[in-house]
């Protein structure tokens, strides 16, 4: 100070060094749609009451249930796309805390992939994220709605396969039927039983196994109406094609009887035309993962925690196509204890007197009412892994530190993987020897319940990037580094500086050292930092104004294969 004032003047000197504080390494953000609360903004929670508070429940669940002597059977005829609320019940449940919720919109319209400028979809609730630093983890919980299923493709084709072989047959039908009372005017009939025939073969379809099928026999149906008519009961012109129409008429009749089938089918082929079909809907998926990984250098250090949803071919063709590698994905999905939300009038009932819906059944008769209602809690609720998994993610590191791999962890609220694995089928799982995508299983175990039994990334054939604790570790030690580096900004690149910034950094590694997260029996071999001018920096770079500090680290890895080898000791005495 320059003091020029007579006076007493206080100055308080700093003595100790600056130093690093390490960042929040679990604060996962969930993106997708909500009842209620603020849209398009990341809203940070740390309670399932304040979710439920701020942002409602769950979408409420469609079922029919049917009385039949005294018993009752609850069918879902519908699941929802939406599962925000019960993911966010599964990463309460396994350990999570504080989080970011950003809601993109509520439960009138379809999953949306969409664009980061295009309002009410996922991406554009991602490119939200980017303005919020504290989240490290990135979650979709309602993906599992926008790609279907294996089960749900082979329904929602065999449905469309239905419906166009209903009208493919009535075609053949009504236009065999033409052919035969053209022709029969001439009270030909093995003329007209040749055209019906005829007729009936030039119907040629892409899918021989059932629509062809179908409209053949309904050709024959009416070539034997024709014989039946003009033959055995020797009928008139008129008569036969009187019963030629007959059948064809019947046929169609038979169509009306089926119209809750063809509808079903219109629907599910239209839902699998707004997800962007099958393969497309997968692909999209994996291109929203893809753009969670490359959206900016403000998205560069978050963690995608991705669920395979389908097989794991179809998982690993789309995320080598899209070029992932940094996060974890995790196969089966989870039979949870969680029962579905429902509305009581908006369940339909059957057998119970007249009684159409359950409110009016809660009404009539409490017994049945609470049958019912036992019976549709019996549908539990099933949820893709990832929001359990970040709730698992969050336990490790409050109670262990993001150096321990999230693993050999048994999973609350959870009955059963939807899948069994074995050791084989883990094999393939694990080790991917072809493009490297690992994925981690979730496995059942005989006394220990439903083990997390995987710690790989998706750059799984990498020696530095294989496992998830370490590449958190890293991104942990990045980002706390870079934000405590930050005030040194526009400082005097010189020496004083870099010892300053070398001291500080070393300080914070000694004491992850002490705390388990780097290998070596001395800190010089557990990591080191260097910085300095002809070591880290030319003089080129000095006179650029750039100041390069190299850190290296011997992190910790997962004992992953532990190898017992027993031998016989040979008697010596």
């Amino acid at each position: 100070m320059n003091y020029k004032t007579p006076g007493v003047y206080v100055e308080e000197q700093e003595k100790f060094p600056p130093s690093v504080a390490q960042v929040e390494t679990a604060i996962p953000a969930f993106i997708g749609y909500t009842a209620e609360g603020t849209k398009n903004k990341p809203t940070r929670i740390s309670s399932m009451l304040e979710y439920e508070t701020l942002f409602g429940k769950a979408n409420p669940e469609v079922f029919a249930v049917a009385f039949k002597d005294g018993v009752a059977t609850a069918t879902q005829t519908k699941v929802s796309d939406f599962k925000m609320y019960y993911a966010m019940q599964m990463y309460f449940a396994n350990g999570g805390g504080p989080c970011y919720i950003v809601s993109v919109g509520d439960y009138s319209g379809l999953v949306t992939v969409g664009t980061s400028t295009t309002v009410g979809t996922l991406l554009y609730g991602l490119e939200l994220l980017k303005k919020e630093d504290e989240p490290t983890l990135i979650v979709f919980p309602d993906l599992q709605g926008l790609v279907p299923s294996t089960a749900d493709v082979a329904t929602a084709q065999a449905a469309a396969q239905v419906a166009d072989s209903n009208k493919i047959a009535a075609t053949a039908a009504k236009d065999a039927a033409k052919a035969v009372t053209d022709v029969v005017a001439g009270a030909n009939v093995d003329a007209a039983v040749d055209a019906a025939v005829a007729k009936a073969i030039t119907y040629i379809v892409n899918d021989p196994n059932n629509a062809q099928i179908a409209a053949a026999q309904a050709a024959q149906a009416v070539v034997d109406a024709v014989k039946v008519a003009a033959v055995v009961n020797n009928a008139t012109v008129t008569t036969v094609k009187a019963a030629a129409q007959v059948v064809a008429d019947a046929f169609n009749t038979d169509l009306t009887t089926v119209t809750t089938i063809a509808t079903a089918a219109t629907a599910a082929k239209s839902l699998a035309v707004s997800r962007a079909g099958d393969a497309a809907g997968i692909s999209l998926t994996y291109s929203l993962y893809n753009k969670a990984l490359d959206q900016a250098e403000l998205l560069k250090d978050r963690f995608v925690i991705m669920d395979v949803l389908g097989d794991d071919v179809t998982f690993r063709k789309e995320v080598v196509a899209t070029g992932l590698n940094y996060g974890a994905a995790y196969h089966p999905k989870l039979k949870t204890v969680l029962s579905y939300d429902f509305k009581d009038a908006d369940i339909l009932v059957t057998g119970a007197s007249g009684i159409t819906n359950l409110a009016a059944l809660k009404l009539a008769s409490s017994e049945l009412y609470n049958q019912a209602k036992k019976a549709i809690a019996s549908k539990q609720v099933v949820m893709a892994p990832s929001s359990s998994m970040a709730g698992v993610y969050a336990k490790v590191d409050s109670t262990s530190g993001v150096f321990k791999a999230p693993a050999n962890l048994g999973l609350n609220f959870v009955e059963a993987p939807i899948v069994k694995i074995s050791d084989r089928e883990q094999d393939a799982l694990n080790v991917d020897p072809t493009s490297g995508k690992s994925i981690n299983a979730i496995r059942t175990f005989t006394g220990k319940g439903t083990l997390v039994w995987g710690a790989r990334t998706l750059d799984g054939n990498s020696n530095e990037w294989r496992y998830v604790s370490v590449r958190r570790f890293f991104n942990m030690v990045e980002e706390s580094v870079k934000k405590s580096t930050e005030r040194f900004v526009f400082e005097p690149n010189t020496a004083n500086t870099w010892i300053r910034v070398q001291t500080m950094i070393e300080n914070f590694l000694n004491q992850q050292w002490q705390d388990g997260a780097l290998a070596g029996s001395k800190p010089e071999e557990a990591y080191y930092v260097s910085v300095g001018l002809n070591k880290t920096m030319s003089a080129q770079d000095i006179l650029e104004g750039r100041m390069v500090i190299e850190v290296g680290m011997a992190a910790v890895r997962p004992a992953e294969f532990i190898v017992l080898r027993f031998s016989h000791k040979l008697q010596e005495a």
